[in-house]
């Protein structure tokens, strides 16, 4: 199950910074995409707001097609410039900071 974070300037945002966090897991002949904003505190990533993540779920007919959705999930997310968490580390749910 990857999971990337994003933590990046955005002009356009009041703190100027952006960052949001994307969760990738296949299962069978489903995946599903988590997504949303995230904090961060003392090296810790929660999922921002109490309705957060954001989740989709697709389903396929094959697990072949499931695979090729997976890699293309993955490979979009890395192109736009998502880091991936190491092993062990998640966004954990959302609490009060």
């Amino acid at each position: 199950m990857p999971t990337y974070i994003l933590i990046a300037p955005l002009k356009k945002n009041l703190s100027g910074i952006t960052s949001k966090g994307y969760i990738i897991l296949r299962k069978g002949n489903s995946v599903t995409v988590k997504y949303g904003p995230i904090n961060s505190k003392t090296r810790k990533f929660y999922w921002a707001g109490k309705r957060m993540p954001t989740i989709l779920t697709k389903n396929f007919k094959t697990k072949d097609k499931a695979i090729l959705y997976y890699n293309s999930k993955i490979r979009m997310v890395e192109s736009e410039e998502y880091k991936k968490l190491p092993t062990g580390k998640r966004i954990l749910k959302s609490q009060d900071l």
